[in-house]
């Protein structure tokens, strides 16, 4: 456990969600840190400690200490866990941020329940990958010959930028988030998550004026800048370039995304009074 954040455990519509929250008597509005697919909460933990507002983090269905039942998919399973987990703590407005498919549901949640979004920030995001069943299914089967840890372990470095291939940190924490989850429940979030598109509600978003920032690492092979400039101008929203940096902005580059989201936050605020 990191130190400052609490483990609780809220029911959502299928079973048991667990949360990290802040354990501190942080103020202001919260921000719900939501992470990318076949990881965990504790992601967001470095970044959760830098941020001067409470933070929530949920391991979302499927994930980390939650529960294991589908459907892994964006607008059915991911956005209603989100919700539950807003409810439980009597969150009535909170911020946004997510990395990867977490961003992709912090958009979709934007847009199907405005009032209860103030900003949204995405890393590595897209409003859908367009990869093909049969690419997915080629993964599955890797998959399956691997094993979870085995297959993750293999992802990692090749999903970071170059200069983090080696870090020794973010590899235990990605170990850690991975865990050791059935290859099947595994290979139905993969075809969840890289099936998923939500182009339809991003204009919700827009027309909501919900401040959206959109952050891609130059370095990205699984959603490379052109996606997250497509959700960024599809939403009405920003976007920014993070050099040299991958697919995992949270664990590869910690101090440069808590300044983004501090930043993004005060002007999301600021625009309010």
């Amino acid at each position: 456990m990191r130190t400052g954040l609490n483990r609780v455990a809220v029911e959502g519509r299928t079973g048991k969600l667990s949360v990290l929250r802040t354990a501190d008597d942080r103020s202001g509005t919260p921000l719900v840190l939501l992470h990318p697919i076949n990881s965990a909460a504790v992601v967001w933990a470095d970044v959760a400690a830098r941020l001067d507002r409470p933070v929530v983090a949920p391991d979302l269905r499927g994930h980390g200490k939650s529960g294991q039942t589908g459907p892994f998919t964006v607008e059915e399973g991911y956005v209603p866990d989100v919700l539950a987990v807003l409810d439980a703590l009597g969150l009535d407005e909170v911020h946004l941020a997510g990395g990867s498919l977490g961003g992709t549901i912090s958009v979709a949640l934007a847009a199907l329940h405005p009032r209860r979004v103030r900003s949204v920030a995405t890393f590595g995001s897209t409003l859908g990958t367009g990869v093909p069943d049969e690419a997915i299914a080629a993964m599955v089967r890797e998959l399956e010959a691997a094993g979870t840890a085995g297959y993750f372990a293999g992802q990692v470095p090749e999903i970071v930028g170059r200069a983090h291939r080696d870090s020794a940190r973010i590899k235990e924490v990605m170990a850690e988030a991975v865990g050791t989850r059935p290859t099947a429940v595994v290979a139905e979030i993969l075809y969840g998550a890289f099936g998923a598109d939500i182009r339809h509600l991003a204009g919700m978003v827009a027309t909501s004026g919900i401040p959206v920032l959109a952050v891609a690492g130059t370095e990205d092979p699984t959603c490379p800048p052109a996606m997250s400039r497509e959700l960024a101008e599809a939403t009405g929203g920003t976007a920014k370039l993070l050099d040299g940096t991958g697919h995992l902005p949270m664990l590869e580059e910690t101090d440069l995304v808590a300044d983004l989201l501090r930043q993004h936050l005060a002007g999301a605020e600021e625009g309010k009074r």
